[in-house]
């Protein structure tokens, strides 16, 4: 293996790694990633998200809660949808965010304003998956140190309460809550892990049920009432659909990402209302040329689901189907298909999208297009990337920025 092969393996390990189960990485097919990013310029993120999220977990592990109460809900909780400060013009500026020790990380999650992002830091050592978590508020820089590896925040709400999992011993999974810089582990008497949470303090992700190499492995969707109550199971459309919940908006809709069955089933997304007594299972989207084969759940905020739309199709300019950045107003039920090549990322309070846009350049998709988004002054390299928080009013985008031999945390700054 050449040296500069190992170092972007290295990389897009820790970039790519997620607490979702026992380490899927393969050092060959990191090199074969990195190789076909320089060659064709784009990355097809969004299956590999889906199927990161829905990766089973290992064997049950007996979680225990503190005792603490939960956390009050925000005073002024955010109306259905924001409304900015005069309309959005796509003008942004970016900034490095600071890091403690090496200038390597990524942001990984942030609050429906902005004012929060969480993230890790690289592995102090090669070959290694212990990371650092970092919380910021404003430029302001905090470390907290999770047990086990391959630690993760994936969600943090306006107070500043943080969610995320890691794998502990046997490939366990573990959920954790951060809040003003203590840890503290979820409740939950299997492996669990943790990935949205609101400004109530209500947290949603799966617990797993076997290994991933175990037949009849399974992941189901749970909510916490707060980081100090017991999982519960929210209920399946039916007994053999199995999947995660990926995000909850304030008024307490919860958002899944599920099939029905193992397989080859496609994905589609599933809804929990406040008050409903079954799950709704969302059509799939019309699409150019038809129906979507599958729907790939990203975010949900302000009542728009966002997402990522897949149709299957024998003649395509690239890996066997097109994929179309789409919304949902689950207001009306109305799909929208945005105008743009979008792989992965993540949505806002308006139903816009923000992540890896054409030839993996991080980017805004609104009502009208999409807007490239810039690089520092100096920034060596190319202009490649990612985005994972996206405020609700479109004016703080959090995310990191990769080139060659450098991987930083950013937020861009909108007007």
């Amino acid at each position: 293996m050449r040296t500069d092969d190992e170092h972007v393996a290295d990389r897009l390990r820790w970039l790519d790694d997620e607490p979702a189960g026992p380490s899927r990485v393969d050092l060959s097919g990191a090199i074969r990633e990195a190789r076909r990013r320089r060659r064709n310029r784009r990355v097809a993120a969004a299956g590999a998200a889906a199927l990161g999220v829905l990766a089973m977990a290992a064997l049950p592990a007996v979680l225990g809660g503190d005792g603490r109460a939960a956390p009050a809900p925000a005073a002024n909780p955010s109306p259905s949808r924001p409304v900015p400060t005069g309309p959005w013009q796509g003008v942004c500026t970016v900034t490095l965010l600071p890091l403690p020790d090496d200038p390597r990380g990524a942001v990984t999650g942030g609050d429906p304003d902005g004012r929060w992002l969480v993230g890790r830091r690289a592995p102090q050592e090669p070959n290694r998956t212990e990371y650092g978590l970092l919380i910021w508020a404003g430029d302001q820089v905090r470390e907290v140190e999770l047990p086990g590896s391959m630690q993760k925040l994936a969600d943090v709400n306006r107070a500043g309460l943080a969610v995320g999992s890691s794998v502990a011993g046997g490939g366990k999974v573990r959920a954790w809550a951060v809040r003003d810089g203590e840890v503290i582990g979820l409740p939950g008497e299997t492996s669990v892990a943790a990935l949205g949470v609101n400004d109530a303090g209500r947290i949603v992700g799966y617990r797993a049920l076997g290994a991933v190499w175990e037949p009849g492995a399974r992941q189901l969707p749970v909510v916490w009432d707060s980081y100090r109550s017991q999982p519960v199971d929210l209920p399946l459309p039916g007994p053999r659909w199995e999947g995660t919940a990926v995000g909850i908006d304030e008024d307490g809709t919860i958002l899944g990402a599920m099939s029905e069955g193992p397989g080859d089933q496609p994905l589609r997304a599933v809804v929990w209302r406040p008050g409903a007594t079954r799950p709704e299972v969302l059509p799939l989207p019309q699409v150019p040329g038809g129906t979507a084969s599958r729907f790939l759940s990203l975010s949900l905020a302000g009542g728009w689901v966002t997402g990522i739309a897949e149709r299957d199709t024998e003649v395509v300019p690239r890996d066997g189907l097109h994929r179309y950045p789409v919304r949902i107003d689950l207001r009306t039920g109305r799909a929208d298909v945005l105008k743009g090549d979008f792989w992965s990322g993540t949505g806002n309070g308006w139903g816009w999208l923000a992540g890896w846009i054409a030839e993996d350049v991080p980017g805004v998709i609104t009502d009208t297009g999409s807007v490239k988004l810039p690089v520092p002054d100096g920034w060596r390299g190319e202009r490649q990337g990612g985005v994972t928080s996206f405020s609700d009013d479109g004016r703080v985008i959090g995310g990191y920025l990769e080139s060659d031999d450098q991987v930083r945390p950013v937020r861009w700054t909108c007007r």
